[in-house]
C-alpha cells in the first residue's frame, strides 16, 4: 500500500545544444504555462529544478510576474531551490559548492519562500564523497539523483544511507530510470494511467518510494496530470498523489551499513568522464576565478572592511555569480555547442576582471593609497607583498608596474608618468638592493601609448611576508642585471634542483630524493566526442621529432630552463575513427622550468600550441612506485577510486582517469596542476595529467567507450582545441595540502602609498600548522562578521588553533549555512581554538567590535 507520488517538473539545462538565451526563450513559455496551471488546477505542483536562478532569468523577461510568482512560492505549490544553478558536482571547489547552496537559499529568501529541504541533483556526472557533509551544513536530509552508482547499488536497492568520511548521513534516493521516468504522457489520459500502473509494478519490484518524475530537459509541462492522477488512482491499490519532492517520507533500512565513498561509476547511466578533459580552457578559466575569489578576494574584503575599508561584498559577490552560472554541467564540462563556449569564457573573463579589480583595489587601500589610488609620480616606489596564507610565506611574485594614471593632459600637453619615461630607457631595478626579474608583460589588455613602450612586470623572491599581512620593500633603479643565457642542463636554488634529458624531460632533486624522467609528452589519437575519451585502435601516438633546450640564470637567484619539444603527429583520424590519418603536423610544446632561493618546489608553465584534430595530449610525471597515492578532492584528500575490472555489467566502462581538486601525490612526489583535473595514476606509480583533448562532436554514437548515447550528433570544431594553450604545475615533496595550496595561490604586490590601513609586518590571522588546512575566510553573508572555516583532511582528531589580530566581540560555531550549531570554541582574546573532527570542517563566526 505505498503511496504513489507525481511530481511535476523540468530539468532546465540553462545552455547546452542552444545558448543560454535561446534556451530562456523556451523557459518563458514553459513558465507561464506552469504559472496558468497553477491558477487553474488546485492540485497542480511544480519543482523548478531545484535551483533558483530560474527565477531570475524568467523574471528578467517577465518582471511583471513576480508578485505571481512569489505567492505561489511562499503557497508551497512551486518549489525552488536548494541550489543558485544546478551544479557539475565534482569539477566545481568545495567552496564554490557552499556559495551555489548560500545564493540559492538567500535568493529562495528574497521570494519570501523557504528553498526545497532536498538536495535534488537529477542530471550531474558522478558525486564526491563528502556531499553528505555539504548538505547536513544546509540542513538538508535526502539527496535525489541518477548518475554515479557503480556494482554496489546491487546490493544497496536505490534507497540506502550515504556517509561522508565526516561521519555525515544523508537518506540518498536513486533515481533508477532517471528524472524523466513519467515524462511526456500520452493525451489520453487513461492510456497514460495504464502506462504508468504497468511501470508502478517495475517499481515495487525495486523497492523504495513509487516516484514518478512527470518532466525532462525543456519541456512544457504537462497539463493533463490531474486527470491521469485520477485514472491511475482507479487502477492501483493505494494513494496516488500529486506534489513536491519535499512531500516525500522516505526512511532507508537502518540495519543496513551506509554507503561509503564517492559515486563515480556506471553500473546503470552513463558518467561521462571524458568532460573533466573535455575544452581545458573552461577548467583552467574556472579554476583562476575560483582561487581568485576564495584566496584572495573575499579573505581580504572581510578583513579590509574589518579595517575600516568600504565594504567589497556586492563585487565579490557580482563575481561569484558570474562564476557560478557557469558552474552548471554542461557549461563547466565543455559539452556544449561552441556558441555556448565562447559565451562561458566570456563570463569567465567578466568575473575575473572583477575579482582582480576588487582585488587590486582592497590591497592598494590596505597598502597606503586613498580612494583615488593614485600612483604617486616618483621612479622609485616602496612595493607591499600579500600573503593569503594564514602562516609565514617566502615565494615569487610578479608586480605590474602599471602606474595610473598612464596618461594626462596638462594644460593641453600630453603627460607621462615619470616611471613610465623611465622604462623606455630600459632600466634595472632592484628591490632591497638586491636585483630582480624583468619580465616584459604579454597582456593585450595593458596600457600601450607608445610604440616604444613596454609593459613590464617585476618578478623577485619576497621573503618572510607575515601571515595575512605583507611586508613592504623598496624598489629602486639601477643598472640592468644581465641573464645569463647558455645551453646548460641543471638549475639549482638551495636544495631543489632541475635538470634537462636529452629527450627534454626533466629530473628534479626535492626534499633530498631525486626523480627523472618527468614531463614525458603523450599523444593518443581520440575517436570520441565532447563526453568521452575513444581510444584509437593500435595507435602508436604521437613521435618526438626534436628537442632543444636553454638555461637562463639571473642574479636574483631565479633561474629557469626553456624546453622545446616539437612532435610529429597525425593531423586527425580517418572517418571510420578506426586510425589516424597518415599526414602529419607539428606539435610545439614549450616547457619553462623554474627554480627560485627559499621556494621549496620547482614551477613549470607547458605551452602548446595544437595544430591536430581528434586526440588527446597528457604529460607523464613516473614517481618510481603506486605507494602513498592521494589526491586533492572536494573537502578531502584521499585515495583516488578505482572500480577495477568490476564493471562488465555496466552500461559504461569504468574511468582509469579521475577528477582531483588541484593536486595528486604518488610515492612523495607531488605534483600541484590546478585547471587540469584529470589524472591517472598507473599500477608503477606514473601520475598522468591531461593537457587537453581535441575532438569535434559534441556527441557521437557507436563509441568503443560508451555504449549508450549522450546528446545530440553536433559538430563542435571549437571543441578541436586549435590553437595556443597555457598551463601551470608545480612539483613538490611530499604530500602537503598547505603546501599545494600555496604553489597555487602565490603572492600578490602592488606599488604602496603613504597611510596605510594596515601596519606592514602585521599578521591579521594565523593557523597553527598541525594538520588543518584553512578552507574559507569571507565576510558573513548577512554581514554580521567574517566566517573563518577550517578542514581536517586527516583520519585523526586534531585542534585548530587561530589568533586573529583583530578585536573580537564574540565567538560561535556555525553550520556551513552560517546559522549558529552551538559546537564549542575556546576562545580567548585574540586566540581561538575547536576541535575537527577527522575529515570535517568547521565554520566560526568572529564578530569585531566596530
Amino acid at each position: 500500500m505505498r503511496r504513489c507520488l507525481i511530481v511535476s517538473h523540468f530539468h532546465w539545462d540553462r545552455e547546452w545544444y542552444r545558448t543560454f538565451e535561446s534556451y530562456r526563450g523556451r523557459l518563458a513559455d514553459a513558465v507561464d504555462r506552469v504559472l496558468e496551471l497553477l491558477d487553474a488546477d488546485p492540485g497542480y505542483h511544480f519543482l523548478l529544478d531545484g535551483q533558483t536562478v530560474v527565477l531570475e532569468d524568467y523574471l528578467a523577461v517577465r518582471p511583471q510576474r513576480r508578485d505571481e510568482l512569489a505567492a505561489w512560492l511562499r503557497a508551497g505549490r512551486l518549489a525552488t531551490g536548494p541550489w543558485y544553478v544546478q551544479p557539475d558536482s565534482l569539477l566545481p571547489s568545495g567552496e564554490a559548492l557552499v556559495r551555489n547552496l548560500l545564493y540559492g537559499t538567500r535568493l529562495a529568501a528574497e521570494f519570501g519562500s523557504r528553498p526545497s529541504r532536498i538536495a535534488y541533483v537529477p542530471d550531474s556526472f558522478g558525486h564526491p564523497a563528502q556531499f553528505p557533509q555539504l548538505f547536513a551544513g544546509f540542513g538538508l536530509d535526502t539527496f535525489i539523483y541518477w548518475r554515479g552508482n557503480g556494482s554496489e547499488i546491487d546490493r544497496l536497492g536505490g534507497l540506502y544511507r550515504w556517509q561522508a568520511p565526516d561521519g555525515s548521513v544523508v537518506t540518498a534516493l536513486l533515481l533508477r530510470d532517471g528524472y524523466f521516468n513519467a515524462a511526456c504522457l500520452p493525451d489520453d489520459a487513461e492510456q497514460a494511467a495504464a502506462r504508468l500502473a504497468a511501470y508502478l509494478q517495475k517499481l515495487d519490484a525495486g523497492g523504495g518510494p513509487r516516484l514518478l518524475m512527470n518532466g525532462f530537459d525543456h519541456m512544457l509541462p504537462d497539463a493533463h496530470v490531474g486527470a491521469v492522477a485520477e485514472a491511475l488512482q482507479a487502477l492501483v491499490e493505494a494513494p496516488v498523489e500529486r506534489g513536491l519532492l519535499d512531500d516525500l517520507v522516505v526512511a532507508p533500512p537502518l540495519d543496513q551499513p551506509p554507503f561509503r565513498g564517492p559515486l563515480v561509476g556506471a553500473r546503470l547511466a552513463n558518467l561521462l568522464p571524458g568532460v573533466w578533459s573535455t575544452r581545458m580552457p573552461i577548467k583552467l578559466a574556472n579554476r583562476r576565478c575560483e582561487a581568485l575569489l576564495e584566496g584572495w578576494a573575499e579573505p581580504w574584503a572581510a578583513l579590509a572592511h574589518a579595517l575600516g575599508a568600504l565594504d567589497e561584498r556586492p563585487a565579490v559577490r557580482l563575481a561569484w555569480k558570474r562564476v557560478l552560472h557557469n558552474q552548471a554541467h554542461d557549461s563547466l564540462c565543455g559539452c556544449s555547442v561552441d556558441a555556448v563556449a565562447a559565451q562561458v569564457m566570456g563570463r569567465y573573463e567578466s568575473a575575473n576582471g572583477l575579482a582582480r579589480e576588487t582585488v587590486t583595489r582592497l590591497l592598494e587601500r590596505l597598502a597606503g593609497h586613498d580612494v583615488e589610488r593614485r600612483t604617486p609620480d616618483v621612479v622609485e616606489h616602496d612595493v607591499a607583498v600579500f600573503n593569503p596564507s594564514p602562516h609565514l610565506r617566502t615565494d615569487v611574485v610578479h608586480v605590474a608596474l602599471d602606474p595610473y594614471p598612464s596618461f594626462s593632459l596638462q594644460l593641453g600637453q600630453p603627460q607621462f608618468p615619470r616611471f613610465t619615461l623611465a622604462a623606455f630607457e630600459e632600466p634595472g631595478f632592484a628591490i632591497d638592493g638586491q636585483p630582480v626579474r624583468i619580465v616584459p608583460s604579454d597582456d593585450p589588455q595593458r596600457t600601450r601609448w607608445l610604440p616604444i613602450q613596454s609593459p613590464l612586470d617585476l618578478e623577485f623572491v619576497a621573503a618572510d611576508v607575515p601571515p595575512f599581512g605583507y611586508r613592504r620593500f623598496t624598489l629602486t633603479q639601477i643598472a640592468r642585471g644581465e641573464e645569463v643565457v647558455d645551453e646548460g642542463r641543471d638549475i639549482a636554488a638551495g636544495d631543489v634542483r632541475a635538470e634537462v634529458a636529452d629527450d627534454g624531460t626533466i629530473a628534479v632533486e626535492l626534499g633530498g630524493r631525486r626523480f627523472g624522467g618527468l614531463l614525458t609528452i603523450e599523444d593518443l589519437g581520440d575517436g570520441g566526442d565532447t563526453y568521452d575519451f575513444d581510444a584509437i585502435p593500435g595507435d602508436p601516438g604521437g613521435k618526438l621529432a626534436a628537442v632543444s633546450w636553454r638555461r637562463l640564470r639571473h642574479p636574483s637567484g631565479i633561474h629557469r630552463l626553456e624546453i622545446t619539444r616539437v612532435l610529429n603527429v597525425p593531423v586527425g583520424v580517418h572517418e571510420d575513427r578506426e586510425q589516424r590519418a597518415e599526414e602529419g603536423t607539428a606539435l610545439r610544446v614549450i616547457t619553462e622550468v623554474r627554480v627560485a632561493p627559499g621556494v621549496p618546489r620547482v614551477d613549470v608553465v607547458v605551452r602548446i600550441h595544437n595544430t591536430a584534430r581528434d586526440h588527446r595530449v597528457r604529460l607523464r610525471i613516473p614517481t618510481g612506485a603506486a605507494t602513498a597515492v592521494v589526491a586533492a578532492t572536494t573537502f578531502d584528500v584521499g585515495p583516488p577510486t578505482h572500480h577495477g575490472p568490476h564493471d562488465h555489467d555496466w552500461v559504461h566502462p569504468a574511468p582509469a582517469t579521475f577528477p582531483h581538486q588541484g593536486w595528486i601525490s604518488a610515492n612523495g612526489l607531488t605534483v600541484v596542476a590546478p585547471g587540469l583535473p584529470e589524472a591517472e595514476v598507473t599500477d608503477a606509480g606514473e601520475i598522468v595529467v591531461t593537457l587537453l583533448r581535441a575532438v569535434g562532436w559534441l556527441a557521437r554514437f557507436s563509441l568503443r567507450s560508451r555504449m549508450q548515447p549522450a546528446g545530440p550528433v553536433m559538430p563542435v570544431d571549437g571543441a578541436q582545441m586549435l590553437g595556443p594553450l597555457e598551463a601551470r604545475l608545480s612539483l613538490l615533496a611530499g604530500a602537503d595540502p598547505v603546501a599545494a595550496r600555496d604553489a597555487e595561490l602565490g603572492l600578490r604586490g602592488v606599488i604602496a602609498g603613504h597611510a596605510p590601513l594596515l601596519a606592514p609586518g602585521r599578521s591579521l590571522l594565523s593557523l597553527e600548522r598541525n594538520g588543518i588546512v584553512l578552507s574559507a575566510l569571507k565576510p558573513a553573508e548577512d554581514g554580521d562578521g567574517v566566517i573563518v572555516r577550517v578542514l581536517n583532511p586527516t583520519d585523526a582528531p586534531l585542534e585548530a588553533r587561530l589568533t586573529i589580530a583583530l578585536p573580537i566581540r564574540s565567538v560561535e560555531s556555525v553550520r556551513l549555512d552560517e546559522s549558529a550549531d552551538g559546537a564549542a570554541v575556546v576562545h580567548h582574546r585574540d586566540a581561538l581554538r575547536c576541535e575537527v573532527r577527522p575529515h570535517a570542517l568547521r565554520s566560526l563566526r568572529v564578530r569585531l567590535l566596530d
